[in-house]
């Protein structure tokens, strides 16, 4: 599998299926892996951290870090490679549990298969899919306490962002929040998840926007208003930035999987 790009997403490079009861030996990428256990138990030396995870564990694995994984009996993976713009997704070291059915495992195994797909399905649809999937991974990050890997000030923030996706925020009112300096808050968070504590801010309400875009009886300004901005034709700029579209145009064709 090579390139399947989205335009202004995420960019599905390559993926595959690893089978065996040997260790994988040191090595790197260039993109972001996320590997997914579909049988068996491994660890995954990652940096200077140890990640260990049985069926349905998925490993999210940054890029350009050496890894190592340690196999324990027959074990099963999936896994694929990608690149997301600055900002898209927290590429930091750490394991997420599957439930048994929960859709991101469908997701993964189908963007592993695209090249088999007949008749063959447009680069745009792999975007789409793996937007889901990233998305998913956000929100399991949300509950699983991905929160207690991180440095408490980010956790503080990001919590904070969660339960309040409407209210105006500074940068100095977040680093207040956190009990930090803004240099600091802002160094922590680009280091954790890719940019600035704001940026981070746009987008989950950029995401929250999209999701309630999903509801046809909201009005577009209610949307806005429901995260957080006043000012409509401001946000319609945000979101035709975040998303590739207005939110009129966006509702309208979006993936038919989002509904």
């Amino acid at each position: 599998m090579k390139n399947l790009p989205a335009a202004n997403g995420p960019r599905l490079c390559w993926g595959g299926r690893f089978s065996s009861a040997e260790d994988v030996a040191w090595h790197s990428h260039a993109e972001t892996e996320l590997v997914l256990v579909t049988s068996g138990s491994c660890e995954i030396e990652v940096g200077e951290r140890r990640l260990a995870g049985v069926a349905g564990a998925l490993f999210v694995l940054p890029a350009e870090v050496a890894q190592f994984q340690h196999t324990y009996g027959p074990v099963r993976t999936t896994f694929i490679g990608l690149r997301v713009p600055s900002g898209g997704m927290d590429e930091s070291a750490r394991v997420l549990t599957l439930a048994v059915g929960d859709p991101a495992t469908g997701w993964l195994e189908q963007l592993c298969d695209w090249p088999l797909v007949q008749p063959p399905l447009g680069a745009d649809l792999a975007g789409q899919l793996l937007s889901l999937l990233l998305r998913r991974i956000r929100e399991l990050d949300a509950v699983q306490g991905t929160r207690a890997q991180r440095h408490p000030a980010v956790a503080k923030v990001i919590a904070w962002v969660e339960e309040n996706p409407a209210m105006p925020c500074t940068l100095d009112e977040l680093a207040k929040l956190a009990g930090v300096s803004a240099s600091h808050l802002g160094a922590l968070f680009t280091a954790e998840t890719g940019g600035g504590p704001l940026r981070y801010v746009q987008r989950r309400r950029l995401e929250r926007a999209a999701w309630l875009l999903e509801n046809p009886y909201l009005r577009v300004h209610e949307v806005a208003a429901a995260c957080g901005y006043e000012d409509v034709n401001y946000f319609v700029r945000l979101f035709r930035r975040e998303h590739g579209a207005p939110p009129g145009r966006w509702r309208k064709v979006r993936p038919t999987t989002l509904s």
